[in-house]
């Protein structure tokens, strides 16, 4: 026991450590300053001692050696109980200074805890988390083994209003989780009720535009409710199994509304006990019609002798008829409107990204395959979506693309197309060709790459087809392929989605080996020592047939393996294949491409002139690119020489271009004898006129007058 004076009178005791002393052979010495000891009694007998200590500089020792730098935190340390008969009762004295002795150090401090170094969860896995909600173990069991930890935002936000009985419009992107978002709290409200009598009617119905979707609901219901009755039915299908199905008893029934309505008419399938009405993707059974077979169904649900059932639709967006059918079903004191999109202009899932590429339709193929090849390779899996089902075919026959493809539109048998989606879940199929049958709903987390092959006239179309990667937070791309008449398309999908393109080039051909050597890399990790070593002795011999022996001989043997026998040149900006892109730079801002004709003509004479295609001004105006015969490289390297103004050089990487103007309707159409004939100015559109048939009307000629009859 030491003891420490205040004053030259001894005081309460405390533990200290003895102080190494300075050594002359060069050890370490320890100081440590004593700035303030505090001593404070408590009411319940316990005293605390805060102590604080200072920093320490280095000073240099006799031997050349620095004292180590030692830091001290504020701390503070309750010692054990002291009995009240040791503590001082007298009046507080006044602070004075401790004085310890010098050859004494004070207790030693105690250490802030290290940090955790298990990772603070924010955002969706908080707001998320299970426990959150009154969610089963079952169900939440089942939900990770589907690789599900926490609620995503669109199904946290929406659980409370859908457990609670209110009616909900929900509008959320694509690839958000929208379908667990109201089966997890369905699911709940059914277990609660315990319902196992046979026969009985169902609880629920969702009704959903496509036989895929539909699928896919039934899917996500029944890999969370295993102790609940769970139907699907669709056209294309057998009845036999469905009225089986209704006869034994239902509690959720998923289907179309073409299906679920033939079931009604024969008296198969009873909604008088629905207490809860879904339909999804709402805005797409207007598109396909089906907005009267809906109606009329859900006059079958709602009827006057009992309560209204719960109404929920869910869309990524909301046109005006789903407004329509809220204010007509929905119960407003109980309308829960949640809209996770909200004032935000971007509609598409924000994990995509969108690319555009300018394709002559004679080189698409081509070019689609390198894509493939590029961003999913053999191990990925990539969607084509096309406007008509004769592309869809020509595709899917596509010599180009090297992984298993397959065709999916509405001309297919539906077994044939259940077989083929489920093909592609499962990675035997690695590329998808299909029309908008396959664009909604289909969850398949695992798809890197979506094409669509030319910018489609329905922007909601955009939406939902880049909407099949991107999904569950993964990252995605989006390649929309365009011609020069199409650019008007792009620029309106961009303005609709609140979206904006990049414009890249096809792929080149170093890119393309580098995906395959991967591709090929992955692929030699499963070979196995007992397979590879049979064939030792015929890699000797193949080593032996190439001068640079075995280094050579395995280079020859990847490049075989990736494709590569023959390397062929493409432009950057178009795609068109056995053309080099050549880029003009200038010192100063020149007014058009004919500046850089003239060059041409001027450096290489007429001939070359007339095989130069494709010129583009860069967007700074300071520059042009355009595609030369690859065969006149040599011949354009050797002719041209850079002046002081102007270079000419292969590109490397293709610059921004300057943005041509969207073609469009102006004042066009048929005029009179005088009028004006404005072709020139569009095609279609614009106002039209009394002048006569075409685009605009405009101005009507009428000998020598000219009046405007714009309406």
């Amino acid at each position: 026991m030491v003891e420490i004076f205040e004053n030259g009178m001894p005081s309460s005791p405390a533990k200290v450590k003895k102080p190494k002393k300075s050594k002359l052979n060069g050890d370490t010495e320890t100081k440590v300053k004593k700035e303030k000891v505090k001593k404070e009694t408590k009411e319940n007998g316990e005293t605390e001692i805060e102590i604080k200590k200072k920093k320490i500089k280095k000073k240099p020792k006799e031997n050349g050696e620095v004292e180590t730098k030692i830091k001290k935190k504020k701390i503070k340390k309750e010692p054990k109980e002291v009995k009240n008969e040791d503590v001082d009762q007298s009046p507080p004295k006044k602070k004075k200074k401790l004085i310890a002795k010098p050859e004494l150090l004070i207790q030693d401090y105690v250490e802030t805890p290290p940090a955790s170094d298990e990772e603070v969860k924010t955002g969706p896995e908080v707001d998320g988390d299970f426990s959150n909600f009154p969610i089963s173990e079952s169900t939440i069991k089942q939900l990770k083994m589907k690789g599900i930890n926490y609620l995503f935002p669109v199904q946290y936000k929406t659980f409370d209003a859908v457990f609670n009985g209110s009616d909900a419009v929900v509008q959320a992107r694509t690839g958000t989780g929208k379908t667990l978002a109201f089966a997890i709290p369905l699911v709940e409200k059914l277990r609660a009720k315990n319902l196992t009598r046979y026969g009985r009617y169902p609880k629920v119905i969702v009704m959903t535009p496509t036989r895929e979707l539909a699928v896919q609901v039934h899917k996500d219901f029944t890999s969370i409710a295993q102790n609940l009755s769970c139907t699907c039915v669709y056209g294309g299908t057998p009845y036999y199994s469905q009225e089986k199905a209704m006869r034994s008893g239902l509690d959720i029934i998923v289907g179309t509304p073409g299906r679920i309505m033939d079931h009604i008419r024969k008296k198969n399938l009873v909604l008088s006990e629905i207490d809860h009405v879904v339909l999804d993707e709402v805005d797409q059974m207007l598109d396909m019609g089906f907005a009267p077979q809906v109606e009329e169904i859900l006059q079958y649900a709602y009827t006057a002798d009992r309560e209204q059932p719960q109404t929920l639709l869910f869309s990524a967006t909301c046109p005006p008829w789903v407004s329509s059918t809220a204010n007509k079903y929905m119960k407003k004191d109980k309308l829960a409107k949640i809209d996770l999109i909200g004032t935000d202009i971007v509609r598409t899932a924000t994990t995509v990204q969108h690319l555009a590429i300018k394709c002559h339709y004679t080189e698409r193929a081509k070019v689609i395959g390198d894509l493939v090849q590029l961003y999913s390779g053999r191990f990925g899996r990539a969607m084509l979506f096309t406007e008509t089902k004769r592309d869809a075919n020509e595709i899917a026959l596509n010599d180009y693309i090297s992984v298993e493809t397959q065709v999916l539109h509405g001309d297919i048998e539906q077994k044939q197309r259940e077989v083929t989606l489920n093909a592609f879940r499962e990675g035997n199929v690695k590329c998808l060709v299909a029309t908008n049958v396959a664009a909604r709903g289909l969850d398949i987390p695992e798809v890197d790459l979506v094409i669509q092959i030319s910018p489609p006239l329905d922007i909601e179309s955009y939406i939902h087809r880049s909407g099949r990667t991107g999904r569950a937070g993964r990252q995605g791309t989006c390649i929309c392929f365009f011609q020069p008449k199409e650019e008007g398309l792009l620029v309106r999908v961009e303005r609709t989605a609140g979206i904006r393109f990049k414009r890249i080039s096809p792929p080149k051909p170093q890119a393309m080996l580098e995906s395959a050597y991967a591709d090929v890399m992955r692929c030699m990790d499963t070979v196995k020592k007992d397979v590879y070593s049979k064939f030792l002795d015929r890699a000797d011999e193949l080593a032996e047939k190439y001068p640079g022996g075995a280094k050579e001989a395995l280079a020859a043997t990847l490049a075989y393996m990736s494709g590569a026998v023959a390397i062929s040149e493409m432009a950057l900006h178009c795609g068109r294949k056995g053309y080099t892109t050549w880029e003009f730079k200038c010192d100063y801002e020149v007014r058009g491409t004919g500046f850089f004709w003239g060059i041409i003509e001027k450096a290489f004479g007429t001939e070359l002139k007339d095989k130069v295609c494709d010129m583009r001004m860069t967007a700074d105006k300071t520059g042009a690119v355009c595609n030369i015969s690859s065969d006149l490289t040599s011949f354009i390297t050797e002719s041209w020489h850079d002046n002081k103004t102007t270079t000419l050089s292969k590109a490397v990487t293709l610059p921004k271009l300057l943005e041509q103007p969207a073609r469009s309707g102006g004042f066009g159409g048929r005029g009179g004898a005088s009028g004006l004939r404005s072709r020139a100015y569009g095609n279609r559109g614009g106002f039209r006129g009394r002048g006569g048939r075409g685009g605009g009307g405009g101005f009507r000629g009428g000998g020598a007058k000219r009046k405007w009859n714009g309406r």
